[in-house]
């Protein structure tokens, strides 16, 4: 009895936590999602034609047609596994394209992209979808794939877009490596808002790494607005509004 009751006061304290933070989050923030896939965005920074980049769809693709259904405008998602691939290629609806292939930060290269391991030898309560470019991922198993990689300048080059409105990245341990990248040569600046799950701690990535990067994107013009677990909500300084 005493564990149980302790298990839901530590739940009931991170709700109550959770709460308070969202109660902080600046006029204008909206949750768009389910709760396992939803992320919080500032609607007042949205422009009359927008452009979402989604990194990462997994088997929930909710944000994205939150997204268009609020907004309108266009969705790409980029996703490299064969399983999420064949369950958003059945789902997406007229004005989201999906790209079968890795967010990195160049295009045209081909990586190793590891596969989780079966249900059965995963953690209770992994979805079994989280392949990853970083063999340390905890999910990652011996089965992998050579992907082709493609990166925010390609895709926006694409789309015939100087900036995307949202950048999501859900890449399971390599936006360490793409947000680096993407600091270092200014382009993470054509994104007005950039919405990350790190993944520290279930990498080779430690909280530390994590706190690097985000003083990384603060040094590039980025304010951090809020955090939900292990996602982290940017929004872009001097957009005005």
């Amino acid at each position: 009895m005493a564990e149980f009751l302790d298990k839901h006061w530590r739940r009931l304290k991170r709700s109550v936590s959770r709460r308070f933070r969202e109660k902080l989050l600046p006029r204008g923030y909206r949750r768009l999602g389910t709760r396992y896939g939803g992320w919080w965005v500032d609607t007042r920074q949205i422009s009359g034609s927008p452009l979402l980049i989604d990194c990462g769809l997994g088997e929930d693709i909710s944000f994205p047609l939150a997204f268009l259904q609020a907004f309108g405008g266009n969705v790409v998602g980029v996703e490299p596994n064969p399983r999420s691939l064949k369950y958003c290629r059945s789902r997406v609806p007229e004005n989201m394209s999906v790209l079968p292939k890795a967010f990195w930060s160049e295009p045209g290269k081909k990586l190793e992209f590891f596969l989780p391991r079966p249900q059965q030898e995963l953690p209770k309560g992994a979805d079994g979808v989280s392949g990853s470019l970083d063999g340390s991922h905890e999910y990652a198993g011996d089965n992998r794939l050579e992907v082709e990689t493609t990166s925010l300048a390609e895709i926006l080059s694409q789309q015939a877009r100087a900036e995307c409105d949202v950048l999501k990245l859900d890449i399971e341990g390599a936006e360490y490596e793409v947000l680096r990248q993407l600091c270092s040569s200014g382009e993470i600046r054509k994104a007005a808002q950039v919405l990350v799950e790190f993944h520290h701690n279930v990498t080779g990535h430690t909280r530390e790494d994590t706190q690097q990067t985000v003083a990384q994107m603060e040094r590039s013009g980025f304010r951090l607005v809020h955090t939900e677990d292990r996602n982290y909500i940017f929004r872009r300084q001097g957009l005005g509004r």
